[in-house]
């Protein structure tokens, strides 16, 4: 299995079902050295999505009470399974990541935190549950994605940022009206 794309860069791979399998070694990982309810740690983004092709990156979602107050060790824990903190300032959640090697280059995972019952994690995982469930928005949501790839292929945050209004869409029950 290849996971990661080097900084920047966007680069769609076919679903893998191995994505999946990877999702939970992680999640069992964190468990291992955090104390978190598993219940409140998701599998999202496009490689939770079977049939969706994704950017070879896990994304997990963690949910917790308050990420703010969450101690220094909780993320010293997490670098003992190459899990560290990213210097991205969002004012929603902590962004964390796995990467390749220790070049830093190559992500390979990402980790959101965020308050669990906060509106960026009821959105995250109405998104996801959405295009799992509705093939529909999910072959609309392939289309978006690799024209968008072509276009931006070596600028990650502008094709994030213009997939912005179909994710709303949905988020907000106006399918096919972003």
């Amino acid at each position: 299995m290849s996971l990661g794309v080097n900084r920047g860069e966007v680069v769609l791979s076919e679903y893998q079902e191995i994505w999946a399998d990877e999702f939970n070694h992680v999640k069992n990982e964190i468990l291992k050295v955090v104390k978190l309810d598993k219940n409140a740690i998701h599998n999202i983004g496009s490689t939770s999505i079977p049939g969706l092709s994704a950017k070879p990156i896990i994304d997990i979602l963690i949910g917790v009470e308050d990420y703010m107050s969450l101690p220094e060790s909780f993320f010293e824990a997490l670098k003992t399974i190459d899990i560290y903190r990213l210097r991205v300032e969002k004012n929603d959640e902590i962004v964390l990541a796995k990467f390749e090697d220790e070049s830093f280059q190559k992500h390979t995972h990402f980790i959101h935190i965020v308050n669990k019952g906060q509106q960026k994690y009821t959105e995250l995982l109405k998104f996801r549950d959405y295009l799992r469930s509705h093939s529909d928005a999910r072959m609309e949501y392939q289309r978006l994605k690799e024209k968008l790839s072509t276009q931006y292929a070596d600028d990650r945050p502008k094709y994030t940022q213009e997939k912005e209004a179909f994710i709303k869409s949905i988020i907000n029950n106006d399918v096919g009206g972003y």
